[in-house]
């Protein structure tokens, strides 16, 4: 394994030890960025992301009253250069997890999200009431050139914890517990927020 990769590893677990969520700036590197960024915007265009719903595979439903992003499923075995990149990395932090933290990840699933100017995400907790097979949340954001005035920050409530904020940087990966961390997307004021949103699963 990259030492680099190692040190980015350990930084996201040992957040996630003291303060029930890590954060890695850089997870990936500039092509990569940019490429995934690209395929995004290319999806968007041609219509293939579509609102997303509140709810497993049982029982789907849209209400834009609560979350209003636009998404598109990635295949966990994407043959694109730029998908495959990233599920690559991805697979190996979940190996180091399992092997360093005993784990148990066994599956993962992922979904590009696009907010667009305005949309947001309610105050929500990231498990199903008939599902807990997802353990780990990891947001890695897609945004070019994003400045805090452009809104869209994510807020994490910690249980006992003030709330914090994190801004949607390009590049940026957040990492926290599926079942226990409260979160939220805000508006945007300026442009859409990009991301590539995954669950850890036993």
């Amino acid at each position: 394994m990259d030492t680099g990769d190692e040190l980015q590893f350990e930084a996201l677990i040992q957040g996630l030890l003291e303060n029930d969520f890590g954060y890695c700036d850089d997870f990936i590197n500039a092509k990569l960025l940019r490429g995934l960024r690209s395929k995004i915007n290319q999806l968007y265009t041609a219509g293939e992301m579509h609102p997303a719903g509140l709810s497993n595979s049982q029982s789907h439903h849209v209400n834009e009253e609560i979350r209003g992003d636009l998404i598109k499923w990635l295949e966990n075995e994407s043959i694109n250069e730029f998908e495959e990149g990233y599920l690559k990395k991805l697979k190996a932090f979940i190996a180091y997890l399992n092997r360093t933290c005993f784990t148990s990840i066994i599956d993962f699933e992922c979904h590009y999200a696009n907010y667009q100017q305005a949309s947001f995400y309610k105050r929500h907790i990231d498990q199903f009431k008939t599902e807990n097979s997802r353990k780990f949340s990891v947001v890695l954001y897609l945004n070019d050139t994003w400045l805090s005035t452009d809104g869209g920050m994510l807020s994490l409530y910690p249980i006992n914890k003030n709330q914090i904020d994190i801004s949607p940087l390009g590049g940026r990966l957040v990492f926290f517990k599926s079942n226990l961390i409260e979160h939220e997307v805000h508006p945007s004021s300026t442009k859409n927020r990009l991301s590539i949103t995954g669950w850890l699963k036993s």
